[in-house]
C-alpha cells in the first residue's frame, strides 16, 4: 500500500499539484453515488449513506462522518471526535487526515497515472527504488 502524504511533503511536481488541487468528492473514498461516483482513490474505507450524512469506516477502525456543512473525525479506539470544515480538495484532505493521525492510503489508479517521485514522501523516495529493484532481482545495479 502507498501512503498519501501531504503534497508538500512531496518533490513538488507541478502535475501532482493539479490533480490534489482537485475538489475532493466522498466517493473518492468508497463509491457512495453509485454509477455517478468518481475514481475511487483511498484504499480500505466502507461508506454508507445514511440519509442527510455519510458514515465512511476505514479498515483500521477510523471512522468519518460527511455532514452537510462539517465533518467528524474519529480515531481509531477514541471516543472524541473532531468536528472540522469540508475539505474543498484532495490535498486539504489528506492535509486533515494527517494531521489527525488518520493514515490514508492510495489506491493503484495513483501508482498508474503518475510517477511514484510525484506522490511518495521526499524521504520515501530512494528506499522504494531500493525495494523495487531488490524485488526485480537488481540490487546489484545500486552500487
Amino acid at each position: 500500500m502507498i501512503k498519501a502524504v501531504p503534497y508538500i511533503q512531496t518533490l513538488g511536481r507541478e502535475t501532482f499539484k493539479k490533480f490534489v488541487q482537485t475538489p475532493f468528492t466522498l466517493d473518492m473514498l468508497f463509491p457512495v453515488f453509485g454509477d455517478k461516483s468518481t475514481q475511487l482513490l483511498f484504499e480500505g474505507w466502507r461508506g454508507k449513506d445514511m440519509m442527510k450524512w455519510y458514515k465512511f469506516i476505514h479498515d483500521d477502525g477510523a471512522v468519518l462522518e460527511f455532514y452537510p456543512n462539517k465533518f467528524v473525525l474519529k480515531k481509531t479506539g477514541k471516543d472524541v471526535g473532531y468536528e472540522l470544515l469540508l475539505p474543498s480538495t484532495i490535498n486539504d484532505f489528506i492535509n486533515i487526515t494527517y494531521q489527525y493521525g488518520i493514515e490514508l492510503y492510495w489506491t493503484s489508479w495513483v501508482n498508474e497515472n503518475f510517477e511514484p517521485k510525484e506522490y511518495l514522501h521526499v524521504e520515501q523516495i530512494k528506499s522504494y527504488f531500493e525495494d523495487l529493484l531488490g524485488r526485480m532481482g537488481k540490487s546489484h545495479e545500486l552500487l
